[in-house]
C-alpha cells in the first residue's frame, strides 16, 4: 500500500484523499468552467449537486431562507470517469479525491500515484480559484480514508480479532448479531500527535448470506491532521498516510496480510 507496504491482492475497495480548504464564499462554479474542458476526455461524466454542510463551523453560520437577490451558493461539483472508479469533487471548502475498486478487475494504483494526480488536478483548481479571487485557496487540513474488503470474516468476528490481536481465543461472547459495528478514535495518534486516527468495522454492504446476515466486513481507516499556517499540506499528507499504514498493520494478522500476498 506503500513503498514499504505492498500487496498482490490489496484488501483495499475505496480510498479518498481530501484537502479541506478556508472557504472561499466568492469562487462559483463559472469560474471553474474551464477544468470541464481539461479533465473531459479521463472524466466526463459532470454532476452538480447541493453543498455539503461546512467541515468547520462558526458562530456565523446559520441556516438562511433563500429569497430573490441572496446569492446562490455553489454546489458541490463531481467528476467521474466512465467506468465511475474515480471522481473529484469540489465546492467551496473542499477538494477530493477518491478511488473505487469492485475486486474484479483493474487494482489498486497505490497511495504515490492518487497523491500526484491529486496535487496535479488541485493546481489547475487553484489556478483558476486564484484568478477568480485574486487569492490562493488555503488547505487547512487534510483527509485521508481506507476502506478494506475482509471477506469471510463476519463483523462480529472482526470486532473480537481486532480488541484480541487476532488470537485463537478471538471469540465474540454474544450470540450472532444481525449487525454488529464500532469505532475507535484517537485525536492523537501513538506515531504522529498531529495526526488523528479512527478505526472501524462494519458489516460488508450487498454481501449477504443465508438469513440475510453479511458473511464479511469492512475495515475503516481515517486519518486526519490539521495543517499549520505556513507549513507545507503535502507534509501533512504524507504523515497522515503513515499513520493509517501503521495502523493497518496494527489492526491485522500476519496470516491476513500473507493471504493478500504481502510483497516482502
Amino acid at each position: 500500500m506503500t513503498n514499504s507496504l505492498r500487496f498482490e491482492r490489496p484488501p483495499v475497495r475505496e480510498v479518498t484523499l481530501a484537502l479541506m480548504l478556508q472557504s472561499m464564499p466568492e469562487l462559483r462554479t463559472l469560474h471553474l468552467a474551464p477544468l470541464r474542458v481539461e479533465w473531459r476526455p479521463t472524466y466526463p461524466v459532470l454532476r452538480e449537486v447541493a453543498p455539503l454542510p461546512p467541515w468547520r463551523s462558526s458562530d456565523s453560520d446559520s441556516v438562511e431562507l433563500f429569497t430573490s437577490g441572496l446569492s446562490w451558493p455553489m454546489g458541490l461539483c463531481s467528476f467521474f470517469t466512465d467506468a465511475g472508479d474515480k471522481k473529484i469533487r469540489f465546492q467551496q471548502d473542499r477538494f477530493l479525491l477518491s478511488w473505487k475498486f469492485d475486486g474484479e478487475e483493474g487494482g489498486y494504483p497505490g497511495f504515490d500515484a492518487l497523491q500526484v494526480e491529486l496535487l496535479e488536478k488541485f493546481a489547475q483548481f487553484s489556478k483558476l480559484a486564484h484568478e477568480a479571487s485574486d487569492s490562493h485557496p488555503v488547505v487547512k487540513r487534510v483527509d485521508l480514508q481506507y476502506i478494506n474488503h475482509l471477506p469471510g470474516v463476519p463483523s462480529h468476528k472482526a470486532m473480537a480479532g481486532l480488541l484480541n490481536g487476532w488470537s485463537e481465543q478471538s471469540d465474540f461472547p454474544f450470540r450472532k448479531p444481525d449487525y454488529a459495528g464500532f469505532r475507535i478514535h484517537y485525536n492523537e495518534s501513538e506515531l504522529d500527535s498531529a495526526v488523528g486516527v479512527l478505526i472501524g468495522v462494519d458489516s460488508a454492504v450487498g454481501e449477504a448470506s443465508e438469513g440475510g446476515y453479511a458473511d464479511a466486513s469492512s475495515l475503516t481507516l481515517d486519518a486526519e491532521a490539521e495543517v499549520a499556517d505556513g507549513t507545507d499540506f503535502t507534509e501533512s499528507l504524507t504523515s497522515a498516510h503513515d499513520v493509517l499504514t501503521a495502523a493497518f498493520l496494527e489492526v491485522t494478522s500476519v496470516a491476513m496480510r500473507d493471504e493478500w500476498g504481502e510483497v516482502k
